[in-house]
């Protein structure tokens, strides 16, 4: 497999490696200051193309997602195949060799498709894999969801002028470590919420609190803010005509299946969309932090810059009349461009 041959590419390093039965593809879309942050995903072994989509695409969403929050450091993703017969501990075990062969230039941490007990057992193989459960800093499920609260809150502000979550309505695709916080989180201030998960069991908490909806409707309600939680490019030219919601802003990565055109789709619908690579920049914040040794309450301080840059972007967004993604791209790519310290990108 040559991933070259699949997809034009600007990234500036694609690497295809095996150890055992983990086989990743690793991405590296910018270099940085030679420290390259990114999690990673594990996709079915036939996963086949879609893996090479997935880390270029998270890749580059990792570098924006850096540059604004004024971070020196590089963005990479890697995507990991399962094994037929799942996840074994020497495969855990060998996928932390595959990091840690990276000689500390990949900072990583578990994302779709594994557990949080997996992560301890990559660890057991590499120091680079971070948001451990139970560590002192413990998952980005928390840090990314508080950073989506804020960013939900700055959207509301953006479209009925005030942040106020009382009686608005929230419709949660996934409940994992991110969906569920927030599903909490807004029914607490008094939120309409709906919430739906492939996983019926992380239904049952939520009982009579929140309403459950079928996976199929999720997407399609009437409601002030969609929040997807779950699978990546679920807003696209089929999804976007049957939207009723007026504002768009989730954990997921990748939302949109064509982050050109979805863009102006959805510009063009009056629907507000908070890019996802800004709005769930809570997770990478931590990462930084703990390569860093600081604090968990420094992250917490800094979450308030994701309401800042949403704020800035919609500002620009009404401005400039163009979709948010592209605003946000701009910005991103002017501080990098004026970024001085480490390898030149």
């Amino acid at each position: 497999m040559e991933p070259q041959n699949l997809i034009q590419t600007e990234h500036k390093e694609i690497i295809i490696k095996q150890k055992g039965k983990a086989k990743m593809i690793l991405a590296y879309h910018t270099y940085g200051n030679g420290t390259c942050f990114g999690g990673i995903r594990l996709l079915p072994t036939n996963a086949g193309e879609k893996a090479i989509k997935d880390a270029l695409r998270l890749s580059e969403a990792m570098t924006y997602k850096l540059a604004l929050i004024n971070s020196p450091y590089g963005g990479c993703k890697a995507v990991v195949f399962e094994p037929v017969e799942g996840k074994s501990e020497e495969f855990l075990q060998d996928i932390g060799t595959l990091i840690e062969e990276e000689n500390g230039r990949f900072i990583s941490a578990i994302d779709f498709g594994f557990e949080p007990d997996d992560a301890k057992i990559i660890r057991e193989t590499t120091e680079y894999i971070f948001a451990i459960k139970d560590s002192e800093f413990g998952q980005s499920g928390i840090t990314t969801a508080y950073g989506v609260l804020e960013g939900i809150k700055a959207s509301l502000k953006k479209v009925y002028n005030s942040d106020i979550i009382k009686g608005r309505s929230f419709a949660i695709q996934g409940l994992g470590s991110v969906g569920s916080i927030l599903a909490e989180e807004l029914i607490k201030s008094g939120g309409v919420v709906y919430v739906s998960d492939l996983d019926e069991n992380k239904l049952v908490k939520f009982g009579k609190r929140a309403t459950v909806v079928d996976p199929s409707e999720i997407l399609y309600l009437s409601v002030d803010v969609f929040v997807p939680c779950g699978p990546a490019y679920i807003i696209n030219k089929e999804s976007i005509p049957k939207l009723n919601c007026k504002i768009i802003a989730g954990g997921a990565n990748c939302q949109l299946e064509d982050e050109v055109a979805d863009d102006q789709k959805l510009y063009e619908k009056g629907i507000l969309i908070a890019p996802d690579y800004v709005i769930n920049a809570g997770g990478v914040m931590q990462g930084i932090e703990e390569l860093n040794r600081g604090n968990l309450q420094n992250v917490i301080q800094r979450l308030n810059l994701i309401a800042d840059n949403l704020s800035e972007i919609y500002e620009i967004s009404k401005e400039k009349e163009k979709g948010t993604y592209a605003v946000a791209k701009e910005i991103a790519l002017s501080k990098i461009y004026v970024r001085k310290r480490g390898p030149k990108d």
